[in-house]
């Protein structure tokens, strides 16, 4: 039987990848800053084009930036806050470890909800679930009527389809 990978198994391994990526370069920067005196006052110079200090920087580390780390580092150096990178550094380890803030609750219907009908199932899960939601609603003909709700790793069935297979469930016993 083949296992194949789930849609959230590849956008962990690509979440992964991208902090690891992340971290990787902006401690380059924590490092290259830490060892050289020189590089931090350089970097503090307002008076030098951001540019310039970047390319300073760059010149300080092993390898190269990604393009995107390269403008985060330049936003941080336009902003006069690239003393910030520990912190920031800090922030980052702890998203890695807890992971982001909020949840997915998934509303599949078997035909698509009004507005009211989708405010009133946001209101009714924020008070189960709290105000961490993000919401994907869903039709799924295969439902027959109903919906099934996922928050997390738990489910709600109150489907058609699952009422009917328990009912088939329950006169084959």
């Amino acid at each position: 039987m083949s296992r194949q990978a789930l849609p959230q198994h590849y956008a962990q391994a690509i979440y992964d990848l991208a902090l690891e990526t992340w971290t990787r370069q902006l401690r380059a920067v924590q490092t290259a800053m830490r060892d050289d005196a020189g590089l931090r006052t350089a970097l503090a110079d307002t008076e030098a084009t951001v540019s310039h200090r970047l390319q300073k920087l760059e010149k300080a580390i092993p390898g190269s930036l990604d393009p995107e780390v390269h403008k985060f580092v330049g936003t941080l150096l336009e902003a006069g806050q690239i003393d910030q990178l520990d912190a920031i550094l800090a922030e980052l380890g702890r998203l890695a470890r807890v992971g982001p803030a909020h949840k997915m609750a998934r509303v599949a219907s078997a035909v698509p909800l009004t507005g009211a009908e989708q405010e009133a199932f946001r209101e009714k899960l924020v008070k189960r679930f709290g105000p961490d939601l993000e919401f994907q609603f869903e039709v799924d003909p295969a439902l027959m009527g109903g919906v099934v709700l996922r928050v997390g790793d738990q489910v709600i069935d109150g489907s058609v389809a699952a009422k009917l297979a328990a009912l088939r469930d329950h006169l084959a016993a």
